[in-house]
């Protein structure tokens, strides 16, 4: 069967700050399946539970010994879990010491002062990750060359393509309404008199710029109410007789969102006809 996590990691609470959770979070960034109690667990689930599924289902088994690690009896729980899985099956311990020596570990666990461990006294959180990818997951390790592994187990790679999508943003507003980000759909090349002209850029939320008057957008504060226009009602005569209702504009605003003229059987119907189309043109 699969396994569900390339390594598990071991370790003391209070050491998560100055190296634990930077390293899982290098490991994670580098591409590797790491069951890390603020990556594997949610509110609500069984703590002892998903230790030991955690460790049953992976690959590896990372051990980070400190001092603090030594004095604590919850971390030797999950130990013993890495320790028999490793006797009973092919299953690897990969020691990693902050600050202890190797009687000190020898008295917390025989089997594990014997193996080959990662001395943070000599290494740092990064080169630390690169070697334990070299071992957990060497596929990953050799897909790509070592300065562009150090630049994403870093984070300075996330960092360059967030700048880089920042850019990007910044130049698609330019084809975007500011108000709801809607695409723009034409561009419109108007000569006014023989001495000026300008382009008309028109969006898909109706917000238009550039021309003799900007037509705003339904999400700017500022559109229009229906209040800022006088509904006059007439009466058309003739063979289909029939009411007219026109939106007169009170406003600056008002005026540049026109508003067809409104035709009913009956002045109320012709209101209701001028009150759907604004309700239509400001999205309510």
């Amino acid at each position: 069967m699969e396994a569900t996590w390339d390594v598990f990691i071991c370790h003391a609470s209070e050491d998560k700050e100055r190296l634990v959770r930077p390293f899982a979070g290098a490991l994670r960034r580098l591409g590797a399946k790491v069951w890390y109690d603020e990556f594997a667990l949610s509110i609500g689930d069984s703590l002892s539970r998903e230790i030991d599924r955690g460790i049953s289902e992976a690959r590896f088994g990372i051990v980070v010994v400190s001092q603090a690690f030594v004095r604590k009896p919850w971390p030797e729980h999950e130990l013993q879990g890495l320790v028999t899985r490793n006797v009973e099956e092919d299953f690897r311990i990969l020691p990693i010491w902050i600050g202890v020596t190797k009687e000190e570990v020898r008295k917390l666990s025989p089997s594990l002062s014997d193996k080959l461990a990662i001395d943070m006294r000599k290494e740092d959180v990064l080169e630390a990750a690169l070697t334990v990818l070299r071992i957990i997951r060497r596929d990953l390790y050799e897909a790509h060359p070592r300065g562009q592994l150090e630049r994403v187990a870093s984070g300075e790679a996330i960092s360059d393509l967030q700048d880089e999508l920042e850019i990007m943003r910044s130049q698609l507003s330019e084809y975007q309404c500011p108000y709801c980000q809607s695409e723009l759909v034409e561009m419109t090349y108007i000569e006014y008199d023989e001495r000026s002209s300008g382009q008309v850029e028109s969006f898909e939320c109706g917000y238009s710029r550039g021309g003799w008057r900007t037509r705003p957008c339904p999400e700017d504060p500022e559109f229009p109410k229906l209040t800022e226009y006088e509904l006059e009602v007439t009466r058309e005569g003739g063979r289909g007789e029939a009411f007219l209702c026109f939106a007169r504009p009170r406003t600056e605003m008002a005026r540049a969102v026109s508003l067809a003229v409104g035709i009913g059987r009956t002045a109320a119907e012709a209101k209701d006809s001028v009150r759907a189309q604004y309700r239509r043109l400001s999205r309510i």
